[in-house]
Protein backbone atom coordinates (compact mmCIF):
# COMPACT_ATOMS: atom_id res chain seq x y z
CA UNK A 1 0.00 0.00 0.00
CA UNK A 2 1.45 3.36 -0.98
CA UNK A 3 1.21 5.99 1.73
CA UNK A 4 0.30 9.46 0.56
CA UNK A 5 2.49 12.32 1.85
CA UNK A 6 0.77 15.60 2.69
CA UNK A 7 2.21 18.89 3.86
CA UNK A 8 0.68 20.23 7.08
CA UNK A 9 0.88 23.50 8.96
CA UNK A 10 0.38 24.02 12.68
CA UNK A 11 -2.67 26.11 13.56
CA UNK A 12 -3.66 27.97 16.71
CA UNK A 13 -7.09 29.37 15.90
CA UNK A 14 -10.26 27.42 16.82
CA UNK A 15 -14.00 27.68 16.32
CA UNK A 16 -16.44 27.62 13.43
CA UNK A 17 -15.51 31.07 12.10
CA UNK A 18 -11.79 30.28 12.03
CA UNK A 19 -12.41 26.90 10.36
CA UNK A 20 -14.61 28.56 7.72
CA UNK A 21 -11.89 31.12 6.90
CA UNK A 22 -9.32 28.32 6.73
CA UNK A 23 -11.42 26.34 4.24
CA UNK A 24 -11.91 29.49 2.18
CA UNK A 25 -8.13 29.52 1.61
CA UNK A 26 -8.19 25.93 0.31
CA UNK A 27 -7.11 24.22 3.53
CA UNK A 28 -8.90 21.84 5.91
CA UNK A 29 -8.54 21.75 9.72
CA UNK A 30 -7.39 18.49 11.32
CA UNK A 31 -6.52 17.20 14.79
CA UNK A 32 -3.84 14.59 15.52
CA UNK A 33 -4.28 12.19 18.47
CA UNK A 34 -2.61 9.11 19.91
CA UNK A 35 0.43 7.50 21.50
CA UNK A 36 -0.08 9.36 24.76
CA UNK A 37 0.84 12.72 23.25
CA UNK A 38 -1.36 15.83 23.52
CA UNK A 39 -3.69 16.55 20.56
CA UNK A 40 -2.09 18.63 17.84
CA UNK A 41 -4.08 21.00 15.60
CA UNK A 42 -2.92 21.31 12.01
CA UNK A 43 -4.27 22.20 8.59
CA UNK A 44 -3.85 20.32 5.30
CA UNK A 45 -4.22 21.36 1.67
CA UNK A 46 -7.79 20.50 0.70
CA UNK A 47 -6.96 19.40 -2.85
CA UNK A 48 -4.18 17.07 -1.72
CA UNK A 49 -6.45 15.44 0.86
CA UNK A 50 -9.29 14.99 -1.63
CA UNK A 51 -6.92 13.26 -4.07
CA UNK A 52 -5.68 10.93 -1.32
CA UNK A 53 -9.23 10.06 -0.23
CA UNK A 54 -10.30 9.50 -3.85
CA UNK A 55 -7.51 6.92 -4.15
CA UNK A 56 -8.82 5.11 -1.06
CA UNK A 57 -6.03 6.15 1.30
CA UNK A 58 -6.45 4.81 4.84
CA UNK A 59 -3.14 6.15 6.14
CA UNK A 60 -1.23 9.34 5.45
CA UNK A 61 2.36 10.42 5.82
CA UNK A 62 2.21 14.00 7.03
CA UNK A 63 5.15 16.38 7.05
CA UNK A 64 5.05 19.02 9.78
CA UNK A 65 7.93 21.49 10.10
CA UNK A 66 10.20 19.17 8.12
CA UNK A 67 9.38 16.09 10.20
CA UNK A 68 7.40 13.19 8.66
CA UNK A 69 5.09 10.90 10.63
CA UNK A 70 2.63 8.13 9.76
CA UNK A 71 -1.02 8.63 10.67
CA UNK A 72 -4.18 6.55 10.42
CA UNK A 73 -7.21 8.40 9.03
CA UNK A 74 -9.56 7.99 11.98
CA UNK A 75 -12.50 10.13 10.88
CA UNK A 76 -13.44 12.51 8.07
CA UNK A 77 -16.38 14.90 8.42
CA UNK A 78 -18.13 16.10 5.26
CA UNK A 79 -20.38 19.06 4.48
CA UNK A 80 -24.19 18.85 4.48
CA UNK A 81 -24.13 17.61 0.88
CA UNK A 82 -21.75 14.81 1.91
CA UNK A 83 -19.49 16.10 -0.84
CA UNK A 84 -16.46 17.99 0.48
CA UNK A 85 -14.43 17.15 3.61
CA UNK A 86 -14.56 19.89 6.25
CA UNK A 87 -12.59 18.35 9.14
CA UNK A 88 -10.59 15.22 9.89
CA UNK A 89 -9.05 13.33 12.79
CA UNK A 90 -5.70 11.53 12.48
CA UNK A 91 -4.18 8.98 14.86
CA UNK A 92 -0.46 8.41 15.38
CA UNK A 93 0.53 4.83 14.47
CA UNK A 94 3.59 2.72 13.84
CA UNK A 95 3.66 0.63 10.67
CA UNK A 96 3.75 -2.71 12.56
CA UNK A 97 0.91 -1.73 14.88
CA UNK A 98 -2.40 -3.62 14.70
CA UNK A 99 -5.40 -1.34 14.34
CA UNK A 100 -9.17 -1.67 14.08
CA UNK A 101 -10.81 -0.04 11.06
CA UNK A 102 -14.06 -0.30 9.13
CA UNK A 103 -13.87 -1.57 5.55
CA UNK A 104 -16.66 -0.97 3.03
CA UNK A 105 -18.53 -3.72 1.17
CA UNK A 106 -19.66 -3.30 -2.45
CA UNK A 107 -21.58 -6.18 -4.01
CA UNK A 108 -20.67 -7.31 -7.52
CA UNK A 109 -22.87 -9.11 -10.03
CA UNK A 110 -26.60 -9.80 -10.43
CA UNK A 111 -27.85 -12.78 -8.39
CA UNK A 112 -29.63 -15.50 -10.34
CA UNK A 113 -32.38 -15.19 -7.75
CA UNK A 114 -33.02 -11.63 -8.94
CA UNK A 115 -33.34 -12.89 -12.52
CA UNK A 116 -36.01 -15.23 -11.18
CA UNK A 117 -37.99 -12.30 -9.77
CA UNK A 118 -36.34 -11.90 -6.37
CA UNK A 119 -34.93 -8.81 -4.67
CA UNK A 120 -31.31 -8.37 -3.51
CA UNK A 121 -30.95 -6.82 -0.05
CA UNK A 122 -27.61 -5.63 1.40
CA UNK A 123 -27.61 -5.81 5.19
CA UNK A 124 -24.05 -4.63 5.90
CA UNK A 125 -22.40 -1.67 4.16
CA UNK A 126 -19.09 -2.26 5.98
CA UNK A 127 -17.48 -4.41 8.67
CA UNK A 128 -14.82 -3.81 11.30
CA UNK A 129 -11.51 -5.60 10.83
CA UNK A 130 -8.25 -5.79 12.74
CA UNK A 131 -4.85 -5.85 11.02
CA UNK A 132 -1.45 -4.21 10.76
CA UNK A 133 -1.42 -0.66 9.45
CA UNK A 134 0.25 -1.67 6.21
CA UNK A 135 -2.25 -4.52 5.64
CA UNK A 136 -5.49 -2.51 5.76
CA UNK A 137 -7.57 -3.89 2.87
CA UNK A 138 -9.47 -1.81 0.37
CA UNK A 139 -13.21 -2.22 -0.14
CA UNK A 140 -14.50 -5.80 -0.16
CA UNK A 141 -16.16 -6.75 -3.49
CA UNK A 142 -17.98 -10.06 -2.95
CA UNK A 143 -19.56 -11.58 -6.08
CA UNK A 144 -23.24 -12.42 -5.52
CA UNK A 145 -24.10 -13.82 -8.97
CA UNK A 146 -24.69 -17.35 -7.61
CA UNK A 147 -27.18 -16.33 -4.92
CA UNK A 148 -30.58 -17.94 -5.58
CA UNK A 149 -33.92 -17.10 -3.96
CA UNK A 150 -33.58 -17.53 -0.21
CA UNK A 151 -29.75 -17.59 -0.28
CA UNK A 152 -27.58 -15.34 1.89
CA UNK A 153 -23.99 -14.13 1.80
CA UNK A 154 -22.50 -14.28 5.31
CA UNK A 155 -19.52 -12.51 6.87
CA UNK A 156 -17.63 -15.82 6.85
CA UNK A 157 -18.10 -15.97 3.05
CA UNK A 158 -16.08 -12.77 2.49
CA UNK A 159 -12.58 -13.22 1.08
CA UNK A 160 -10.54 -11.65 3.88
CA UNK A 161 -6.80 -11.29 3.16
CA UNK A 162 -4.24 -13.17 5.24
CA UNK A 163 -3.32 -11.24 8.37
CA UNK A 164 -6.70 -9.52 8.50
CA UNK A 165 -9.33 -10.56 11.05
CA UNK A 166 -13.02 -9.75 10.54
CA UNK A 167 -14.49 -8.74 13.92
CA UNK A 168 -18.15 -9.16 12.92
CA UNK A 169 -20.16 -12.30 13.73
CA UNK A 170 -19.22 -14.90 11.06
CA UNK A 171 -22.89 -15.88 10.74
CA UNK A 172 -24.14 -12.30 10.25
CA UNK A 173 -25.76 -11.71 6.86
CA UNK A 174 -24.03 -9.36 4.45
CA UNK A 175 -26.65 -9.73 1.70
CA UNK A 176 -29.58 -11.96 0.80
CA UNK A 177 -32.09 -12.56 -1.99
CA UNK A 178 -35.74 -12.63 -0.98
CA UNK A 179 -38.95 -13.12 -2.91
CA UNK A 180 -40.51 -9.90 -4.19
CA UNK A 181 -43.62 -8.79 -2.30
CA UNK A 182 -46.82 -9.35 -4.25
CA UNK A 183 -48.71 -6.17 -5.13
CA UNK A 184 -52.39 -6.04 -4.31
CA UNK A 185 -54.67 -5.93 -7.41
CA UNK A 186 -56.56 -2.67 -6.98
CA UNK A 187 -58.57 -3.10 -10.19
CA UNK A 188 -60.76 -5.88 -8.82
CA UNK A 189 -63.64 -4.94 -6.49
CA UNK A 190 -65.00 -7.64 -4.13
CA UNK A 191 -68.43 -8.84 -5.30
CA UNK A 192 -70.09 -8.01 -1.96
CA UNK A 193 -68.69 -4.48 -1.97
CA UNK A 194 -69.76 -4.00 -5.60
CA UNK A 195 -73.38 -4.92 -4.85
CA UNK A 196 -73.71 -2.77 -1.72
CA UNK A 197 -71.86 0.33 -2.83
CA UNK A 198 -73.94 3.53 -2.93
CA UNK A 199 -73.45 6.73 -4.96
CA UNK A 200 -70.91 9.13 -3.51
CA UNK A 201 -72.41 12.32 -2.10
CA UNK A 202 -70.47 15.53 -2.56
CA UNK A 203 -70.60 18.36 0.00
CA UNK A 204 -72.01 18.65 3.50
CA UNK A 205 -75.00 16.62 4.75
CA UNK A 206 -77.59 18.23 7.00
CA UNK A 207 -77.64 16.71 10.48
CA UNK A 208 -81.38 15.95 10.36
CA UNK A 209 -80.84 14.18 7.05
CA UNK A 210 -77.99 12.13 8.54
CA UNK A 211 -80.09 11.24 11.60
CA UNK A 212 -82.68 9.65 9.31
CA UNK A 213 -80.15 7.04 8.36
CA UNK A 214 -78.89 8.51 5.10
CA UNK A 215 -75.27 7.39 4.50
CA UNK A 216 -72.57 9.99 4.11
CA UNK A 217 -69.32 9.76 2.28
CA UNK A 218 -66.11 9.79 4.28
Amino acid sequence: MEIETLQAELRSGFGTRVARKLRATGRIPAVIYGHGEPPQSVSLVMHDLEVALAHGARTLQVEIDGSKEQFLIKDVQYDHLDDKPIHMDLTRVSLDERVKVRVGIELRGVPKGVKEGGVLEQHLADIEVECRVMEIPGTFHPIVAELALGDSLLVKDLEVPSGVTALADPEERVASVRAAAKEADTDEVPEEEATTAEPERIGRVRKDEDDKGTKTSS
